[in-house]
């Protein structure tokens, strides 16, 4: 490894210096703190004031300990880990009860990526694995993201990838996709009537965060006979059960993690 990898910022490493002394001594005061970590008081002080000033530290009758910023900033990963630990188990829970492919989906550089994905006793041929990306309008896990993200993000997704055909049921034209987008906005679901893959049928619903922006798709596909209207109105009716569940107990994770 070159030199020009391992070089650092001194002044940061001396600011991580000083918190992890404060994880150890909190509270303390400034000689105590400098002469534990054998750094002039002057040098010190300065540091110690910089987060004070940012709200990482804070002083009470002359010493200091580090302040509830870091819980904030631990609870955001934690919520993280737990919604995508939650989102996994349904996943699975679906695959279990419908015996059917459950998967979820995420947008990443205008495509759908399968996050998640898991195959029940009924599931046959499934050979896509999860990383797999593909276009945002074959799929219901795509489309019903990308009928949820802004305009000029839709636009641009359109613009960079353009609308290729995967079967002759892929929406080909961009006034019929945009009119296509605004029924799925309208209904809370989308479904993938063989334009991905000849014989294949699928259903998704949008999970979206607290400030309601769309993170991820949740979907159940299976064979195209199998998959009639009635039986992909049970399976929409689950999806819908299962996004409420992850919506809700995503918000309670991230307030639990800041209040608890």
């Amino acid at each position: 490894m070159s030199n020009q990898d391992t070089k650092t910022i001194s002044a940061v490493e001396t600011t991580f210096d000083i918190l992890s002394a404060l994880t150890k001594l909190e509270p303390v005061g400034l000689s105590e703190l400098a002469t534990h970590l054998d750094l002039p008081t002057s040098t010190l002080f300065i540091h110690l004031n910089t987060l004070v000033e940012r709200d990482y530290v804070v002083k009470e009758s002359g010493k200091y300990r580090r302040s509830f910023r870091f819980l904030e900033h631990g609870g955001s990963v934690r919520h993280r880990l737990d919604a995508s630990r939650l989102l996994r188990n349904k996943v699975k829970e679906l695959s279990d009860e419908t015996g059917e492919i459950a998967g979820a989906g995420i947008e990443e550089n205008g495509q759908r990526v399968i996050l998640y994905r898991s195959s029940g006793e009924k599931a046959a041929g499934d050979e896509i694995p999860i990383g797999n990306h593909t276009e945002m309008h074959w799929t219901s896990l795509g489309k019903v993201i990308l009928a949820n993200l802004p305009r000029e993000k839709r636009t641009s997704i359109v613009e960079e990838h353009g609308l290729p055909k995967g079967t002759d049921e892929t929406l080909t034209s961009r006034d019929e996709l945009e009119s296509a987008l605004e029924r799925i906005r309208e209904q809370g679901y989308a479904i993938d009537d063989e334009e991905h893959l000849r014989g294949v049928r699928g259903v998704a619903v949008p999970i979206f965060d607290e400030e309601d922006k769309v993170m991820v798709s949740l979907g159940i596909t299976g064979p195209r006979d199998r998959f009639t209207s009635n039986y992909m109105a049970r399976l929409l009716d689950m999806l819908r059960y299962t996004k409420n569940e992850i919506e809700v107990r995503s918000q309670y994770y991230e307030y639990s993690t800041i209040d608890g």
